[in-house]
């Protein structure tokens, strides 16, 4: 039976070792941490095909500005002068424009039309995770700011992505404050407990065969004509006759280790922060809730309520700043009410791999070795799909 190793045990390789094993290949997980620790763990959890865009949508260059002088803004640059995240930058603000966006628009358009299907069909793989549909809360602090992302949602309907938008009195929703003054429903998105889910995937890849290795951080290997050769950090060695890299941010040095720099794809670690909350029933979201002009969400988790925000780049494994959590918790308090933020708990930062043109990376880079990464900050969202992809463009490439 043809072996095939898979780097990375988030959504995107775990949906792939399980798509691989239902085709037939014997496949082994190996993952630097464990399932889920990555990206994967304090997401948002948020599935809303009708508001995933690009990053790189034009005037976006705006917030590097703000980033600067705003300390709640939701870009964060705190790294001085690193001559490889301004590479990153430059070629990241050279996509927007009107031409450029609009074509990675169309370019993930069949995934957004495609991403909520694509968690169903996971259940025909035995996969338990619960999956919440549900609508999406809007809110927003002007008529300006209303119009603005009703334009922003009619991008991806242009493009051919369902989106339906109601605007509605935010004053009909308990934990709004004030400073909302409107408010929009996106009807037929979806969320889930992303730690949950992951795990629900990897304990369906099990049953199907799949060998989960943790603590396996790979160091070094070789792509070969007749076989892969992976050596982790622990100095075991593996062989294998194929290998999918969807190690998210980590990805661009396995890449650079295996085939070289022109193999990698330029991403940054564009990392995230989240933490859970508790909330007063009175005030307790029913379904996710965004605010975009912050983008700062909430998705009903375990009671209380995972508040998640932030795009920083940084070193994907530099510690948690405190100071992120802490502006988030002022964007709450200011425009939701009932959330307790004097006793939050799952302080998380997780490194997402945001590719500098916007769509990922998914493809054979040779007969033997294959890459799937670069979702940005819908690895979660896209990650079912992305499994389904790599498993076929393995099955047509891998002889």
């Amino acid at each position: 039976m043809t072996h095939i190793a898979v780097v990375g045990a988030g959504m995107v390789g775990l949906a792939s070792a399980l798509n691989l094993a239902d085709a037939g290949y014997d496949v082994t997980v190996l993952d630097r941490k464990g399932v889920a620790a990555g990206a994967s763990w304090g997401n948002a959890g948020f599935i809303c095909p009708s508001m995933t865009f690009p990053l790189s949508a034009p005037g976006e260059w705006k917030n590097g500005f703000d980033a600067v002088t705003n300390r709640d803004a939701p870009l964060a640059l705190p790294q001085p002068f690193n001559p490889k995240l301004w590479k990153f930058l430059t070629t990241f603000t050279l996509q927007m424009t009107e031409k450029k966006f609009k074509r990675a628009v169309d370019e993930l358009a069949p995934d957004l039309k495609d991403s909520i299907a694509s968690f169903e069909r996971l259940k025909d793989f035995g996969v338990e995770g619960k999956f919440n549909h549900s609508d999406f809360t809007v809110g927003l602090g002007s008529e300006a700011e209303l119009h603005h992302f009703i334009e922003e949602t009619g991008i991806n309907r242009d493009a051919g992505v369902p989106s339906v938008v109601e605007t509605f009195d935010p004053r009909e929703k308990p934990y709004f404050t004030d400073l909302v003054t409107h408010g929009a429903i996106v009807k037929d998105q979806a969320y889930i407990d992303p730690p949950a889910f992951v795990q629900s995937i990897a304990d369906a890849a099990q049953k199907l065969g799949v060998k989960i290795v943790t603590d396996a951080e790979i160091v070094t290997g070789h792509v070969g004509a007749d076989a892969v050769g992976l050596v982790d950090a622990q100095g075991r060695s593996y062989s294998f006759d194929g290998v999918v890299i969807a190690a998210g941010a980590w990805s661009d040095e396995l890449l650079r280790k295996l085939h070289g720099k022109s193999a990698t794809i330029g991403m940054a670690a564009g990392r995230g922060y989240s933490f859970t909350a508790q909330v007063d029933p009175e005030y307790l979201p029913t379904t996710p809730v965004y605010l975009p002009t912050t983008r700062v969400v909430f998705t009903p988790y375990r009671g209380g309520v995972r508040v998640g925000g932030t795009m920083e780049f940084l070193d994907p494994d530099a510690p948690l700043r405190p100071e992120r959590i802490e502006s988030m918790k002022r964007v709450a308090s200011k425009y939701m009410k009932g959330i307790d933020l004097e006793n939050t708990t799952d302080h998380w930062v997780g490194p997402r791999p945001v590719s500098p043109t916007g769509p990922p990376k998914i493809e054979a880079l040779s007969p033997r070795s294959f890459v799937a990464a670069g979702h940005g900050m819908w690895g979660i969202a896209h990650g079912p799909r992305a499994g389904e992809q790599i498993a076929q463009i393995v099955k047509r490439t891998l002889k």
